[in-house]
């Protein structure tokens, strides 16, 4: 919503103070251009693999197109593990973007779309052939805004429509590059970056802590229902929890 308010409907801090002059995107703040993702960013394909290179355990976190929330954004409970050989440019960390350019359904609500990588307890993350890397090659452009324009603008709906296959869809990565936005002064990035950095990393403690909490949850519970652990002694008023 933030996002929208300040880069869509153009109704960011003191935004009566700029007119509104015509682009080729339509009406845009004075001061703001027209440039496509090409401009500040750069794509990096990812590995093509084989099934015998996923294991239960060991290995790596491979990042693959069921990490991609339909509509866009990150499921946990999509990665994998990996054991091969990878290039450096295969691998990501957390706060990378990632974007779907395959979809095996033809409702196209994975391709196009965009998914932050979060932060877990691994370092370094394996990424697949189904999924390309973008980074932002502009320092006063950060990945966080970026991931916002590709997360929150119109890119997915009007990126997905160059998808094509018969059975499964395809995106060619060079229309990612293609899409155009209005770029704002770079002091308004700054001050969207730290407001929305804060927000992301403090999500990223919360599922850490929730998956260790389900982690724990799932190791008492069995040991609970068949009394291996006794908890008559504990004083838990059971009369109150039930009311």
């Amino acid at each position: 919503m933030l996002y929208r308010e300040w880069f869509v409907n153009f109704r960011f801090p003191d935004h009566e103070q700029f007119k509104m002059v015509e682009s080729e995107l339509g009406l845009i703040p004075e001061g703001w251009e027209s440039k496509k993702i090409s401009d500040f960013s750069n794509l990096y394909r990812g590995k093509s693999y084989k099934s015998s290179e996923l294991v239960q355990e060991g290995g790596l976190p491979f990042l693959n197109l069921k990490c991609i929330e339909r509509d866009g954004g990150f499921r946990h409970d999509g990665l994998k593990r990996f054991q091969g050989s990878y290039k450096e440019t295969q691998t990501a960390k957390a706060g990378d973007i990632i974007i779907a350019v395959t979809d095996m359904t033809q409702e196209r609500r994975l391709v196009a779309r965009a998914a932050r990588v979060p932060k877990t307890n691994e370092n370094n993350y394996i990424f697949s052939m189904d999924l390309i890397k973008i980074l932002s090659m502009n320092t006063n452009i950060s990945q966080d805004y970026l991931y916002s324009i590709l997360r929150f603008s119109e890119f997915g709906n009007i990126v997905k429509q160059y998808a094509n296959g018969a059975n499964v869809l395809h995106l060619n990565p060079e229309r990612i590059l293609e899409f155009k936005i209005a770029l704002p002064k770079l002091n308004l990035i700054n001050d969207y970056t730290k407001v929305v950095s804060d927000i992301y990393q403090k999500c990223d403690i919360l599922i850490l802590k929730n998956d260790n909490l389900r982690k724990t949850r799932d190791l008492l519970l069995p040991k609970l229902i068949s009394g291996e652990i006794d908890v008559e002694k504990l004083g838990i008023d059971t009369l109150d929890i039930a009311a």
